[in-house]
């Protein structure tokens, strides 16, 4: 049977020089910026596809257009990599992901409630109220329960459509506890911890095992597998985890270093290594985070986060994943993020960007950024 899709065809020469830099990025060998990460976006008019495939629900619920969608991302993508090729740098790997299914997909395996509404992101009803009842959960049939089997057989849509060409990253499972307050109703499980922490270690336990086993299991049916644990493309990295760790904020550090980082940890152990996502402000937990197992590094926003406590958390030890992006159209803001490279540069990893009007004035700009941090 013919194809209907237009499938892209993927610059492997420019992919593989892509991950060649990524790696040295995360070992820490190109402090300097000398062969930089450094991504060139420019603005495009939206058309109807692209309208109709940002909304995730859409997505959800109509493969074909979801397929369509993330292929003309890809092209997109490749579009980007050719221009960063024009200035002798390197972007990421252009690829399929899942994650319009949600951060929490695997907490309905344990009975909690998808909610996928028109436009919005889905979330997840929670099926457990009280110790008792977490105590009393059994490790689910990841094949079998919940939404995961819809998952999976989207898994098998897109290898068939592919035709195993386009990379595709698992679906997102967030961080143990991210997935564990989707189980056990939040303000509950956070009011165990003074009142039942031995049902809070019982189901972190559990979930981080769960979390491990989802992931072999998708990694195994995807045809062409990224070769990174996390649900989006970006940033590729060549060993660990990313997680998303949003519920730290709800707890002291010196209780997140007791009833988080343990589960963390066993994630860091079995990949290799570790980076965290929050996605407002988290500097106050930086301390506490860089104590992880084979630590890698932090996605801070800048507009939530101290950059003193950024360059203190990551000098000598890791990356900042948060892609900082150089806007020229905008000379003072641009001269503020620039300085924020030059101070961290020497010291820390870094994946930076700029963006423009038109491809040229994206190139244009990208050489403009190289010159100013040389």
């Amino acid at each position: 049977m013919s194809n209907k899709f237009d499938i892209p065809e993927i610059p492997l020469e420019l992919v593989n020089e892509t991950r060649r830099r990524f790696r040295k990025v995360w070992a820490l060998e190109d402090l300097n910026l000398h062969e930089p990460i450094l991504g060139v976006n420019w603005e495009r008019e939206p058309d109807e596809l692209m309208t109709a495939g940002s909304s995730w629900s859409k997505r959800i619920h109509d493969p074909e257009l979801d397929v369509r969608y993330q292929l003309e991302c890809v092209r997109q993508e490749i579009e980007q990599m050719e221009a960063c090729a024009e200035i002798g740098v390197a972007w990421n790997n252009p690829g399929i992901n899942l994650v319009h299914f949600g951060t929490g997909p695997l907490a309905t395996a344990f009975g909690s409630e998808w909610i996928v509404r028109e436009d919005s992101y889905p979330f997840f009803e929670a099926a457990v109220h009280t110790p008792e009842e977490a105590l009393a959960l059994k490790k689910p049939d990841l094949y079998k329960d919940g939404i995961l089997p819809i998952i999976l057989d989207r898994i098998d849509y897109y290898n068939d459509i592919t035709e195993g060409k386009i990379p595709l990253t698992p679906c997102d499972t967030a961080g143990p506890w991210s997935i564990a307050t989707q189980i056990w109703h939040y303000e509950d499980m956070l009011e165990a911890i003074c009142t039942a922490p031995e049902a809070i270690h019982y189901l972190l336990d559990l979930v981080t095992e769960c979390i491990i086993e989802w992931y072999d299991i998708q990694e195994t049916r995807i045809r062409r597998w990224s070769g990174s644990h996390v649900s989006f493309g970006w940033p590729w990295y060549s060993r660990g985890i990313g997680i998303g760790d949003d519920c730290m904020v709800s707890v002291s550090p010196k209780t997140w270093e007791e009833f988080f980082l343990p589960y963390n940890d066993g994630l860091a152990k079995q990949y290799g290594g570790i980076f965290y996502h929050c996605c407002m402000c988290y500097d106050p937990y930086f301390e506490s985070i860089i104590k992880s197992y084979n630590f890698m590094g932090l996605d801070a926003d800048i507009n939530y986060n101290s950059f003193d406590k950024i360059e203190s958390a990551l000098s000598g030890r890791g990356v900042w994943t948060r892609n900082l992006p150089v806007d020229y159209s905008d000379t003072e803001k641009a001269n503020e993020y620039v300085g924020y490279i030059k101070r961290l540069k020497g010291k820390a990893g870094m994946f930076i960007s700029t963006v423009g009007k038109s491809r040229q004035d994206a190139i244009d700009n990208g050489k403009r950024l190289l010159d100013s941090i040389a």
